[in-house]
Order: C-alpha cells, then sequence, then structure tokens
C-alpha cells in the first residue's frame, strides 16, 4: 500500500499547480481508504454446530472471505466427562476482542465442557476426566501461518497445566508446542479472567502463572499463530483432576486477515486521476494560446 501511494505522488509531481486540489482530493482518499482497512485487519471465522453434545458434538467454522472451513470434534474418556454446556455454541456470543483485533465488534466461538475429575472413582487415575477438542484444519484453504487461533476461558483452579496443545502435522505426526503467541485480551463481553493464560512454545503446555484481576474467573483468552503449513489438525487435550460437579467452559475461536483490495484497482485510481490531471493541464495550455493569439 505504502508503495502505491508513493507512486501516486510521484505521479502527481510533474503536474501543474493548477490541478493541486484534484491531487490532495485523490491522495486524502487514498489515505482514507489506508485507514479504513487498518481498522479491521481480521475477521473472525461464523460458527454453526449441530448442538449435540460430547462426542456427538461438530461444529463448523467458516470464513466469510471463501477460504473455506475448520470443522470441529470432541473426544471425552466417558460420558461423564461431558459438561452440560458443551457445544452449545450460542452461550459465549457475544464476544469481543477489539484491543488485538480492532473493528471486529461482537464474535462467535465454540464452547467446551469437560467435567471435573471424580474424586469417588474406584479405578487407580480414574479420578482425572479428560476431553480432546480436535479442530480439522483440512478444509481451510488461505495461509495458515497467518491464521490466528484463540483459546479463552481454560480453569486456572486446578493443578496447571491441565490443557495441552499439539499438532497433527503435514506428515501426520502429532507435535507439541510450535505456535507463536501473538497476543492476550479479556473477553470484553463475557465475564473477566482472573489470571492470564500462558502457552509453552515447547511442550504445548497451557498454564496461568499470572494474577490479572482476583475478582475474576478462570482466564483471559490467548491467541496464537504460526500454524505450519500443511497441519492437518489442532488437538486440544483436557485432564480434569476433581474439583466439583460443574466443569471448565473453554471458548474457541478463529480470526484471519481481511484481503486488502487490488493493488491493480489502487494502479486505476492513480492513473484515472493523473489523466485527469493532464486533461486540465492541456486545456490550460490550450487556452493560453488561444489568448495569446
Amino acid at each position: 500500500m505504502f508503495s502505491i501511494r508513493v507512486t501516486v505522488r510521484r505521479l502527481f509531481g510533474s503536474v501543474t499547480t493548477s490541478s493541486s486540489r484534484l491531487r490532495l482530493f485523490v491522495l486524502l482518499g487514498l489515505g482514507g481508504w489506508t485507514t479504513a482497512a487498518q481498522a479491521s485487519q481480521y475477521d473472525f471465522l461464523s460458527v454453526s454446530g449441530n448442538n449435540l453434545m460430547g462426542n456427538a458434538a461438530s461444529t463448523t467454522f467458516t470464513s466469510n472471505n471463501k477460504n473455506g472451513v475448520i470443522t470441529v470434534s470432541h473426544i471425552f474418556s466417558s460420558p461423564a466427562a461431558v459438561g452440560y454446556a458443551d457445544n452449545d455454541n450460542k452461550l459465549i456470543f457475544p464476544s469481543q476482542f477489539s484491543i488485538l483485533f480492532p473493528g471486529t465488534g461482537q464474535v462467535q466461538g465454540h464452547l467446551a465442557m469437560t467435567v471435573y475429575g471424580d474424586p469417588n472413582s474406584p479405578i487407580p487415575g480414574g479420578n482425572i476426566y479428560t476431553s480432546q477438542v480436535i479442530f480439522d484444519l483440512t478444509g481451510y484453504k488461505a495461509n495458515l501461518s497467518n491464521l490466528k487461533f484463540g483459546i479463552w476461558n481454560t480453569t486456572d483452579e486446578v493443578a496447571l497445566p491441565a490443557y495441552n496443545v499439539q499438532m497433527l502435522d503435514v506428515n501426520s505426526k502429532l507435535v507439541s508446542g510450535g505456535l507463536s503467541v501473538f497476543g492476550n485480551q479479556d473477553n470484553q463481553l463475557q465475564v473477566a479472567g482472573r489470571s492470564s493464560m500462558q502457552y509453552n512454545t515447547i511442550t504445548g503446555d497451557i498454564t496461568a502463572p499470572t494474577q490479572i484481576n482476583k475478582f475474576g474467573t478462570h482466564t483471559d483468552a490467548i491467541f496464537l499463530d504460526g500454524i505450519p503449513a500443511g497441519t492437518q489438525q489442532i488437538i486440544v487435550t483436557g485432564n480434569l483432576p476433581p474439583l466439583n460437579n460443574v466443569g471448565d467452559g473453554v471458548g474457541y475461536y478463529f480470526a484471519e486477515p481481511v484481503p486488502e483490495p487490488s493493488s491493480v484497482v489502487m494502479a486505476a485510481i492513480g492513473g484515472a486521476a493523473l489523466v485527469g490531471a493532464g486533461l486540465r493541464r492541456c486545456r490550460g495550455r490550450a487556452r493560453g494560446r488561444a489568448r495569446q493569439t
């Protein structure tokens, strides 16, 4: 975008001062377009689900920019591990993350809910309930490295790490860690987080070591990016020990860059402005010669 504006300025540099108003109008227009583009650089994928819980749950994130879909499935260690609000996505609408993503407004996420473990389980180690939330990326056709993956409201009430993020890579190999942190932010239209979520870029573990609001609940949101090309799945595993008989309630989100208008279109605008300025100059010269004769 910067190079286009410079080119327009260079083109207009040879135009006489009589066309300065036109030049100013076009440059202000281009500047206004640039500001508008920067005001909303990302678009959250829309969400639709089948409203079924547990291993029957199915949700789809759909790109509003025709970049395909991301499908979601759940695997729980037992029916008892399934929280009452699992896959009830409407419960986390509206969500909003306009500090990290200016101009995006209210957005929808996907809700997964795992119950805390059973303290009375007679099975050794059976007092931990496990879930996997699996995001299938094979239907998404844009650049994965630019896609932002958000996680919100992981529990901070049990021993951590209770969650881990893995990827199924292009070779169908499970990889832990490997993502980058884009940023943290509270969900502005939902409950404020008590702790700030932290992602270990090597192990993929999710923790919450820093308290940010003693009156909050669970954690703020963290957005990750840098998904390697060819990644087939993102898998978030939760292992919740005993606490109560309710559960966590974790929200998931995807945001993608908004395509900018074509540079060809911008070049055409600059070219049209230059032609208009040139015609004015020619008419002015013609009038000048007519007065001289």
